[in-house]
Formats: C-alpha cells, structure tokens, sequence
C-alpha cells in the first residue's frame, strides 16, 4: 500500500470516529436537555452532521476501493444537508403554535415568536 492509500484510509476511520462522537452529543443532548425544543435542536444538528459525515466517508471509500462513483450518496448529502434544519424548524414552530410555550433562558421572548406567527396566517 502506499502512502496515499493510507492517508485514504486514516481519513476514513478519522470521519467516522467523529461521526460517533457526534451520536454520542446527540445521546446527550436527548437525555440532558429539558423540552422537546432543546431535544430536536440536538437532534437537528449533531445527527444530521454525523449522518452526513458517514456518508462523505462511504462515498470516499466506495470511490478508493470499490472504483465507483456513487451518486446515490451524493444526492443524499445534499438532501440531508438541504431538508434536515428546515424540518427540525418546522417541527418546533408547530411544538411552539401547538402548546404556545417554549424553553428559553430569558422570559417574555415567545410572544414575538406568536405575533409572527399570527400576522403571517392573517395575510
């Protein structure tokens, strides 16, 4: 093997290493975080990115060692990376309409949020 091979491969075991370190923020997070606002923030960000980074690292695999580009994993990146925040955002503004209450470290800040929300559906 040569030395680029190895750099290849080092590169792989090092994104998935990440990637599980990321899962394991995202178990965290479950557990420690009060709501269900706080919960899909983490879920939102830390899983999407380890998905993500599985991903980046079986396509460069597939492509080291298999010699196929895999497009499939390509158009799955981008979809994840594109539809994961905008439906973790939309799953907490319908938490937030649903319940009228959030988690959030100063008071008073969820009736702006309402406003928002109520001068939108009044267009």
């Amino acid at each position: 093997m040569t030395t680029i091979d190895n750099t290849i491969n080092i590169a792989i075991i090092v994104l998935i290493i990440i990637a599980i370190i990321a899962m394991f923020s995202t178990i965290l997070g479950f557990i420690r975080l009060p709501d269900e606002l706080t919960k899909i923030h983490a879920a939102g960000v830390t899983g999407s990115f380890a998905v993500e980074l599985i991903l980046i690292a079986g396509f460069i695999y597939f492509y080291k060692h298999m010699n196929s580009l895999e497009f499939k994993l390509i158009l799955s990146i981008v979809f994840l990376f594109l539809v994961s925040p905008i439906t973790a955002h939309m799953i907490a503004l319908s938490s937030i309409v649903r319940k009228k209450s959030a988690f959030f470290k100063r008071e008073n800040q969820i009736e702006p949020v309402l406003e928002d929300i109520e001068k939108f559906n009044n267009k």
